[in-house]
């Protein structure tokens, strides 16, 4: 049963996401594509991928501010490889990739699991904030835009909304029931709970007792900016979206912010359907938004494969020499 468990949470997703892919590429020439490659600026592609290093130190740094106000000393360039890792895990296993930075962490620096979890889930909560911030400013600068993206999603993929609702509300009544039932509980299984709860927990809450705040604020605006800049430039590889205005970047951060949030390995799929809807909001036909949608997500992928392998190298060198210091 375990077994079957662990298959359908890597197959399930993915037959989503291929499924995604097989809808938007069904009509879709291989020549037109082809034809598009060929009036490609690879400039801008290799400049996106050279900036989003600096998100990921910024990502590193942000989490090292942390990591120090629960008292855990970690140099950035191991906190940055450790980011890497994860990342390039979740392009096999979604949302699995912040469990592995966080045992590479362990591996590497002797960071207890519990510790680094909570200030991972500190940092989700934080980047989620700003998301929902980001989607907020959206909203108001082009609502009729966003109520139609959304709007053709819901048509595209037949979704009801009153399914949603009714989901999300039967999920929250759920958790609810079973977190009141392992804190009434004093079996040893939910004392453990209890106890890497409350070490969790003290992992988000150091987010509270960071000293350097107007840094941890920076950090997290360099990383977003550099997030927005990375998509931004993508516009130019193509004639026909080079005039696209910031407005239409931010829209494109965070269309892809929200696809990249969804359970799917690497945004495999959802990614392409909501970048690709949210161009022809801008007036961007089908197949050069999917075509400027593969192109964005195929250099993120490059760029998570290329510096998170050569991450996971350095890692484990550096974990055999910690085994060799031990001897």
């Amino acid at each position: 049963m375990r077994k079957l468990i662990s298959f359908l949470k890597l197959f399930l997703p993915l037959l989503l996401g291929f499924s995604l892919l097989f809808y938007e590429f069904k009509n879709i020439q291989l020549d037109d594509f082809l034809f598009k490659l060929d009036q490609t600026r690879y400039g801008w592609i290799i400049g996106s991928i050279i900036l989003s290093l600096l998100a990921y130190v910024a990502r590193a740094y942000r989490w090292q501010l942390l990591l120090k106000a629960a008292d855990q000393k970690v140099s950035t360039f191991r906190l940055t490889l450790a980011v890497y890792v994860g990342y390039l895990a979740n392009l096999f296993f979604p949302r699995l990739g912040e469990l592995i930075r966080c045992v590479v962490l362990k591996k590497i620096n002797q960071i207890p699991m519990s510790i680094s979890i909570g200030t991972v889930v500190s940092e989700r909560i934080i980047d989620s904030l700003f998301l929902l911030f980001f989607l907020t400013i959206a909203l108001f600068s082009e609502f009729d835009l966003i109520f139609t993206y959304f709007n053709n999603i819901f048509n595209t993929f037949h979704i009801p909304l009153n399914s949603i609702l009714y989901a999300t509300l039967t999920f929250l009544v759920t958790i609810t029931v079973v977190v009141l039932l392992i804190i009434r509980s004093q079996t040893p299984l939910s004392v453990r709970i209890k106890k890497i709860f409350l070490e969790v927990l003290k992992g988000i809450l150091t987010i509270t007792s960071i000293q350097s705040k107007y840094l941890f604020l920076i950090a997290t605006l360099v990383m977003w900016l550099t997030y927005f800049f990375m998509s931004y430039m993508m516009f130019f590889i193509l004639e026909e979206t080079s005039s696209l205005s910031l407005i239409a970047g931010f829209m494109l951060l965070v269309s892809g912010g929200i696809a990249l949030t969804l359970p799917v390995q690497g945004g495999i799929g959802t990614y392409h359907a909501m970048i690709t809807m949210m161009l022809g909001l801008y007036g961007i036909e089908n197949t050069t938004g999917l075509f400027l949608a593969t192109l964005l997500h195929s250099s993120q992928v490059l760029s998570i494969i290329i510096f998170g392998g050569a991450s996971l190298v350095i890692t484990l060198r550096i974990k055999r020499n910690n085994s060799n210091d031990l001897k």
